[in-house]
């Protein structure tokens, strides 16, 4: 089983991305200077770190990740970016409160949890992704039959995949109607392509304007 890392470990690991991006040593002195602790914390932890498997760690020159302690950094950075776009963009709080919850909340989200926010965000999650920036650069779940909603025809279901649109409003209106990733979703009726269509998901029945219905991605059934 592998072993678990703390909050604050995974600061440390955070932090060490955002001052070296992976690609060179992060100095004591520096992170310690960003973290705004002591050198010799810095020193404790980098060490601790490095007895783990994190880092790789030299007295004067610092520590630099392995690939281990890269790709959890950026996972971790993952989340963050996820779970601020959520609050913001859907819950509607402000960037520097959004912030500083993502701080407290990115090392208790699962993974679960963090694919099924990154797809009410924007896009859906590779599980293998290793990208930092949100949304996801993963362009698809990688299911045979992934339409928007408003290229389905009627008769067709599936399940609601993600929500995809530059206007965070109109998400958070079409999520509080009920359009929420891992639901089933229904085309009862359509009149034409450019047309409203009337849908059901849940145990509502909504007519949909062909807009709106462009911004739901949906996993068609066969």
């Amino acid at each position: 089983m592998a072993s678990m890392i703390s909050g604050n470990r995974e600061d440390y690991l955070i932090n060490m991305l955002r001052i070296t991006e992976g690609e060179r040593p992060a100095k004591t002195t520096e992170l310690a200077s960003y973290m705004g602790v002591s050198p010799a914390s810095v020193t404790e932890m980098l060490k601790a770190l490095a007895a783990d498997g994190y880092v790789d760690y030299e007295r004067y020159r610092g520590a630099t990740f392995t690939e281990k302690g890269l790709h959890h950094a950026r996972k971790i950075r993952k989340k963050h970016h996820i779970m601020e776009m959520f609050l913001m963009d859907i819950l509607d709080v402000d960037s520097k409160t959004a912030h500083e919850e993502a701080c407290k909340l990115e090392h208790a989200l699962s993974e679960e949890s963090m694919m099924r926010l990154c797809q009410m965000v924007g896009t859906p999650v590779d599980e293998d992704c290793d990208g930092c920036a949100c949304p996801c650069k993963a362009a698809s779940t990688g299911k045979a039959d992934m339409r928007s909603l408003s290229q389905m025809d009627a008769g067709e279901s599936g399940v609601i995949s993600h929500l995809k649109s530059d206007d965070s409003e109109k998400v958070r209106n079409l999520i509080a109607m009920g359009f929420v990733p891992g639901r089933r979703i229904s085309v009862e009726s359509r009149v034409s392509d450019k047309g409203p269509r009337i849908v059901s998901v849940g145990e509502c029945i909504i007519a949909l304007d062909a807009k709106s219905a462009s911004v739901i991605k949906v996993d068609v059934e066969a």
